[in-house]
């Protein structure tokens, strides 16, 4: 029986949004082991923030993806060495941005010359863990490709100022749901396809081409848009996500993150015979 690539944010969507509970969703993702099931994180988090929830869900054996799509890590003991990556740790690693996080931080400390806006790193212990609610902000600082800001100035220059970071900067801009981050061109969708293509061309057939994706906001869209089964979760901090009118195969979840994960599994499990858990 032929398995499933299941690709799914984090904050919002595995984690609740303000406290980081996973609820039961550690039992949900027993079940889609069984199966055999791929539970592929693919987040705005660091790798170190990854890694100790991987750790913790017993899933070190999954790939994952970084910072939006910027850094993909395939598992040494599950995948062969994988064209274009470099070895680190016990992964094979592939970027796919070309600026390291300390590039565009001297880019952005340029740009803060003429624009108002935060970037988070100068910000104080204190003001941090006011924004993120998180325990322990030095994981979530160690960022290889790119650097998170909070924007204090208008919309026009704000305009402005994305046309900088594409046009002069050769760079992009997602955002997510406490924070914008600034990398070079990357997203969920480019990190998506380059792992379905590693998983096929590492194990054929073994799995099925048709994704489930699961997301709750902004940076979640393309990756949702280009998945055969989408389930967007109940985000009461943000706008409803916009998907392409003629996407098929959408479910939004009543409940928030943590729940709505279970709740969409359930639903698509339904939908598809059974075909994910028993």
């Amino acid at each position: 029986m032929k398995s499933f690539l299941i690709f799914s944010d984090l904050d919002g969507s595995f984690l609740h949004h303000q406290n980081y509970s996973y609820g039961k969703n550690d039992l949900v993702i027993e079940k889609l082991k069984k199966n055999n099931h791929q539970i592929i994180f693919n987040s705005s988090k660091t790798y170190s923030e990854i890694r100790i929830i991987l750790k913790t869900l017993k899933l070190t054996m999954m790939p994952f993806s970084c910072e939006n799509g910027a850094t993909l890590y395939f598992p040494k003991t599950i995948f062969k060495k994988i064209k274009k990556s470099q070895s680190f740790e016990d992964y094979w690693k592939i970027n796919l941005t070309n600026k390291n996080s300390l590039k565009w931080y001297n880019i952005l400390k340029e740009l803060k010359k003429d624009y108002h806006f935060e970037i988070i790193c100068d910000l104080s212990k204190k003001d941090i863990l006011k924004l993120t609610n998180l325990r322990d902000i030095k994981q979530m600082l160690k960022r290889e490709a790119s650097q998170l800001i909070i924007w204090k100035d208008n919309k026009k220059n704000f305009n402005e100022f994305s046309k900088m970071i594409k046009i002069n900067c050769k760079g992009s801009l997602n955002q997510g749901g406490r924070f914008i981050q600034i990398s070079s061109p990357c997203n969920k969708r480019i990190a998506t396809k380059e792992i379905c293509h590693i998983y096929h061309e590492s194990f054929g057939d073994k799995f099925y081409q048709s994704i489930i994706a699961i997301g709750d906001n902004k940076n979640d869209r393309d990756m949702l848009n280009l998945a055969k089964y989408s389930c967007v979760i109940k985000n009461k901090y943000s706008a409803p996500i916009k998907l392409n009118y003629l996407k098929k195969n959408v479910f939004y979840s009543q409940t928030d993150a943590p729940l709505g994960w279970e709740e969409s599994l359930k639903h698509l499990n339904k939908k598809l015979n059974g075909k994910i858990y028993q």
